[in-house]
């Protein structure tokens, strides 16, 4: 009687397995807020710039261009 073998019991679709495991994923990449930070400041005194350069009417370009630069700066990363 010994020799009888248990029955193998399937694998408990609730649990995790035990014997495989995956990495986590990494995520979008490293973060750089200081680096955003400088390249937003360094945008908005660009516009800062050529506002004082081309006065009231250019002020709406002005910000949508660097809105759109920074935007895109943002995505690419």
């Amino acid at each position: 009687m010994n020799d009888i073998e248990a029955t193998p019991q399937p694998p408990d679709p609730n649990q995790p397995p035990t014997d495989q495991t995956e990495p986590v994923p990494a995520g979008n990449g490293p973060r750089y807020p200081l680096l955003d930070g400088l390249v937003l400041f360094g945008l908005l005194a660009l516009c800062a710039g050529v506002y004082r350069a081309v006065g009231d009417g250019g002020f709406s370009v002005i910000s949508a261009a660097v809105t759109g630069l920074y935007g895109t700066w943002r995505l690419r990363r």
